[in-house]
Parts: structure tokens; sequence; C-alpha cells
């Protein structure tokens, strides 16, 4: 016969009663799982926001890049203009009885040019206007832009790219096909020195 040990049956009954007790749930269980999903969406919110502003910042530092590019070329124009090492040469027709005039603010030693016309005559659409740098001790000229004139016969051409530290002898414009040339063709239509 098997004999019962005195307090097994009260201990089984503990252990059966607790493992019972566990699978119960408790009423408030499933608050946990709310907002566990809530901080997931937020999290979620929050980090698209945050893509969000980073393009948008990524997009001012673009736009504040080429600001300070246009200031810089802006700085650019107004040195050529003011500096009193630059030197301002008239242009005006050589032969033509109405008077185009132009003017150029030459910066040698950064290789900066400036150039404002007016009154200038309209051009054919296959041609155009070519200022030219005539360095002295007879080099060849060196072209320093292309330019059409506007509505009001006005043109202007700022910053092309010419050597710096050049010994200029004159300034000179020509008409030359739309493409420009290589060398002024002739006749000058004006020129200063």
């Amino acid at each position: 016969m098997a004999r019962s040990v005195p307090g097994s049956r009260s201990k089984v009954s503990k252990v059966e009663e607790t493992t019972h007790m566990k699978k119960e749930h408790h009423p408030l269980s499933w608050l946990g799982w709310v907002l566990a999903a809530i901080f997931a969406a937020a999290a979620a919110g929050l980090a698209h926001h945050i893509a969000f502003l980073r393009g948008q910042v990524n997009s001012y530092e673009g736009s504040a890049a080429q600001l300070r590019v246009q200031l810089q070329h802006a700085d650019n124009i107004v040195s050529v203009l003011n500096s009193p090492d630059s030197v301002h040469v008239i242009l005006s027709e050589t032969a033509e009885a109405t008077h185009a005039v132009g003017q150029v603010s030459w910066l040698a030693s950064q290789g900066a040019l400036v150039f404002i016309a007016g009154g200038l005559k309209p051009l054919a659409a296959d041609k155009t206007y070519e200022l030219w740098l005539v360095p002295k001790l007879g080099r060849a000229p060196v072209p320093a832009g292309l330019f059409r004139p506007n509505a009001d016969h006005g043109a202007t051409v700022v910053l092309p790219p010419v050597p710096a530290n050049t010994e200029v002898e004159k300034f000179m414009v020509t008409v030359e096909p739309a493409r420009g040339s290589e060398t002024p063709s002739f006749p000058i239509v004006m020129q200063g020195r």
C-alpha cells in the first residue's frame, strides 16, 4: 500500500493553482501592446519627418552655395569697376555717323574685364559683335567676348576668360559670324586706347 506523505497533497494543489492563475490574463494586459503600437507609429512618423527636414536642409545648403557663387561673381564685377588699379577705356565708333559708345574696365592683375556699350546697331541673325583685347608688342588680338545688342541698343560683356597681366595697347569691337572668330574682321566698329 502506498503511503501518503503528510503535507504533499497541499503542495501539489498549490502548484496547480499557481499554474492555473498564470493562464488567466489580467484585464489590462492588452494596454502594453497598445502602447507599443502607439510608440512604434510615433517613431515612424518622427523618422519620416526627420528625413523630410534633412531633405529641406540639403536643398537650402544647395541654394546657399549658389548664392555664394553669385555673390562672388558680383564682388568680382564691383572690384573691376572700383579698383584704383583698373584702367577704364572709352571706345567709340570709328567711321559711322551715329555714335555707338562703349567702356571697358580692365583689371590686368586679375584678368578681369567689364564692358558696357550703348547705341549699337542691330545685326543680322548670323552676325554678332566681338570684343577684342589687343596686347602691346604686336601680339595677336585676344577674343574677349561675343555680344548682341538688346532692345535698347545696349550690351555688356562681364568677366570673360582673358589672360591676366596682359599689357593692353587697345580694345576694339568688330562684327563677326555668330559663332565668333579667331582673328578680328574688318572694319573695326569701335576702338579705344
